[in-house]
C-alpha cells in the first residue's frame, strides 16, 4: 500500500533536510564559487578554491518567481530528454495515483507550494541530492547522484547518500 500524500511530503521534506546537511558538511554544497550543468554528458560540476565536486544530474523543473509559474522538465523543450528521467518517474506516479500537480505543467504556484512540490518529487523519485539555484527570478531544481570529489593534489573520492 502506498503512503498517503501527506506522509510522502513529510518524508520528502525530511530527506531534503538530511541529504542537504550531509552534502553541505562533506563537500560544501551551497558554497561553490561557480557551478555548471552540462546537458550533453548529464553532469553538474561545482568549483571550489581547493576542490571540484561533480555528479550525474537530473532536472526536476524550474520556477519563475515573477509570474509564479512552475514548469516540469518534461514540459521544457530546452531540457535534454536524458535529464528528465526523474521528473518523468514523478509524472508517472502522478498519473497512477491521480495527482494532478505531478502531471500538469505549467503550474501556478507560490514559493512555499514549489518547495512542497519539490520535496514530494524528491521523495517519489528517491533522490539523494538537490541543488536549487535561484538567480533572483528563475529557480532551477536539479537532483544529483553520487558525488565525485577531486581535491588539490589529485586525490579523488566518491561521496554517496542513500535515499531512505
Amino acid at each position: 500500500m502506498d503512503p498517503d500524500l501527506g506522509t510522502l511530503l513529510l518524508q520528502g521534506q525530511d530527506m531534503l533536510s538530511r541529504t542537504t546537511a550531509e552534502h553541505s558538511a562533506r563537500w560544501g554544497l551551497g558554497s561553490a564559487r561557480r557551478w555548471v550543468l552540462d546537458q550533453t554528458d548529464g553532469r553538474i560540476v561545482w568549483s571550489f578554491d581547493d576542490h571540484v565536486a561533480s555528479a550525474p544530474a537530473q532536472i526536476l523543473g524550474s520556477w519563475n518567481s515573477k509570474v509564479s509559474s512552475f514548469v516540469w522538465s518534461w514540459d521544457n523543450a530546452s531540457v535534454a530528454d536524458a535529464l528528465c528521467e526523474t521528473a518523468s518517474i514523478v509524472r508517472a506516479y502522478g498519473v497512477e495515483h491521480g495527482i494532478g500537480a505531478l502531471t500538469t505543467s505549467p503550474l501556478e504556484l507560490d514559493e512555499a507550494q514549489v518547495r512542497d512540490l519539490i520535496a514530494l518529487a524528491f521523495r517519489i523519485g528517491r533522490c539523494t541530492g538537490l541543488y536549487a539555484h535561484f538567480d533572483g527570478t528563475l529557480a532551477s531544481y536539479i537532483t544529483f547522484g553520487d558525488v565525485t570529489l577531486e581535491e588539490a593534489g589529485g586525490r579523488t573520492s566518491t561521496f554517496a547518500v542513500t535515499a531512505t
